[in-house]
């Protein structure tokens, strides 16, 4: 293994274990000593790797938005048509949450961190980056599926805005939750009124 090589992985094992102690304990709670020390490693790792916990919680949340992005990315690129994109869309963002359950509360706990104002001060807003783009999808497909006559006439970004809140912060805290519910909502919510004559 090069040094190179051993650097990533040392990093790769110290995201791993803030995504585990954040979902566990919350990112303010968790101290850099214990994510080192949950890793195996001593405290200069982490701070040979990080500058802060602002930081390493950045990285947390890259680390599992570049997991989940490419699944919700197929999703709203499959086949059929709008309304049948939005379900495997929610459908995956939900299977992810039930398949990741620690990840998906280590997403939220370190947004939470991320989004006090010092944070942003001093790293920016990286999540808020992403979850503009993914609002921006959202609206894409929303506007296609009207412009197709599939979905009827309604503002697709707050549209957008609502689903992201219920999958962003519903779902992840309430495992038991019906995929089925949720798609039915969405498409009851944007699909056109068929008229009876």
């Amino acid at each position: 293994m090069t040094r190179r090589e051993s650097q990533e992985a040392t990093r790769r094992r110290l995201i791993e274990s803030a995504v585990s102690l954040f979902a566990d304990h919350g990112v303010r709670a968790t101290s850099l000593i214990a994510v080192a020390e949950n890793a195996g490693f001593s405290r200069g790792a982490v701070h040979g790797n990080f500058s802060d916990k602002d930081e390493l919680a950045a990285e947390v949340v890259q680390f599992i938005v570049e997991d989940l992005g490419p699944e919700l990315t197929r999703a709203l690129h499959s086949p059929g048509s709008a309304n049948d994109r939005l379900a495997a869309y929610i459908s995956t963002h939900i299977d992810y949450c039930r398949r990741e359950p620690t990840r998906a509360a280590a997403i939220i706990a370190a947004v939470g961190y991320l989004s006090r104002p010092a944070a942003a001060a001093s790293h920016g807003q990286p999540y808020g980056q992403r979850a503009t783009q993914s609002v921006i999808d959202l609206v894409t497909l929303f506007e296609e599926g009207q412009r197709r006559g599939e979905m009827r006439d309604f503002d697709p970004t707050t549209m957008a805005l609502s689903l992201r809140s219920v999958l962003d912060a519903a779902v992840p805290t309430h495992p038991g939750i019906e995929t089925h519910e949720i798609v039915a909502l969405f498409d009851h919510a944007t699909r056109v009124e068929e008229t009876t004559s």
